[in-house]
C-alpha cells in the first residue's frame, strides 16, 4: 500500500546515517588493517549481543496475543537457536567459532567485561521490544536484521582475503549473508500489517528503527575505541 511505502521510505532515511559499512571499523576490516588482536576482541564483545538476540525474541513472543504475528515470532526465534534441525548450531555458538578462530576462549567471551555501548546495545533492543505496541520492537529487529546481509558478505570476504580465516571461522557471516534477507523481509511484512492495524503507531515504530540504527552504530564506537587505546600503547 502507498502508505506503507511511505513509512519505509521514511525508516530507510532515519537509519541510513547508521550504516555500520561506513564506520571506521568496519572500513578497516574490509581495508584488512585491522590486527588479530583488534578482531579477537570485537568477536568477544559483539558475542553479547549475538547471544541476547534470542531473548529479545523471546520477550516479543511472550507477550503477543495468540496471532500469527505470535508464530512468526517463534519461527525466528527457533532459527536463531537452531533447533529446527539436528545439525544446525544456534546463531550464537557459529559467533563463537568465529571467536574461537580469532584466538578467544570460550570463558574470555562469555566472562567478558562489556564496555558501556554493548551494555546500552542490549538494553535499548530489550527496551523497544518490551513497548506495548508490537511496532516498535518489530521496527527496531528490522533496523538490526536488514543490513546484516551485506554486512556479512563484506566480513566474510574479508576474513578470507586478508585473515586467511578457515570455513568455519567464517559460517557466521556466510550463514547471514542469506539468513537474514529472509528475516528482515519477515519483519517488513509483520510491520506493514501492524501498522494497517494501528496507523497511529508509525511514528513510533520510526523512532524506534532510528534508536536502534543509533545503539549498533555505537556499540561499534565502543569497540573502535578500544582499538585506538590499543594503536596508542
Amino acid at each position: 500500500m502507498p502508505a506503507n511505502t511511505d513509512f519505509f521510505q521514511a525508516l530507510e532515511g532515519r537509519i541510513a546515517p547508521y550504516d555500520l559499512l561506513t564506520h571506521s571499523f568496519y572500513r578497516a576490516w574490509t581495508a584488512g588493517e585491522l590486527t588479530s588482536d583488534d578482531l579477537r576482541e570485537y568477536a568477544a564483545e559483539y558475542w553479547h549481543h549475538v547471544s541476547a538476540f534470542p531473548t529479545y525474541l523471546s520477550a516479543l513472543h511472550s507477550r503477543l496475543e495468540d496471532t500469527e504475528l505470535r508464530r512468526t515470532v517463534l519461527r525466528n526465534l527457533v532459527d536463531e537457536e537452531g533447533i529446527d534441525s539436528p545439525d544446525r548450531k544456534p546463531h550464537s555458538e557459529l559467533w563463537m567459532d568465529f571467536a574461537n578462530g580469532m584466538g578467544a576462549s570460550d570463558d574470555a567471551v562469555r566472562l567478558r567485561e562489556l564496555q558501556p555501548e554493548t551494555k546500552a546495545l542490549i538494553g535499548t533492543f530489550f527496551r523497544l521490544i518490551q513497548q506495548e505496541n508490537a511496532a516498535v520492537g518489530l521496527a527496531a529487529l528490522y533496523a538490526y536484521e536488514s543490513r546484516v546481509p551485506a554486512i556479512a558478505k563484506q566480513k566474510a570476504a574479508g576474513l578470507c582475503d586478508h585473515y586467511k580465516a578457515d570455513a568455519k571461522t567464517r559460517r557466521y557471516f556466510t550463514v547471514h549473508e542469506t539468513a537474514d534477507v529472509y528475516h528482515a523481509e519477515v519483519w517488513k511484512q509483520a510491520i506493514a500489517k501492524e501498522l494497517e492495524r494501528d496507523p497511529a503507531s508509525a511514528d513510533r515504530a520510526l523512532d524506534a528503527a532510528e534508536t536502534a540504527a543509533k545503539a549498533l552504530w555505537e556499540a561499534l564506537d565502543g569497540v573502535e575505541r578500544l582499538r585506538m587505546q590499543r594503536l596508542a600503547n
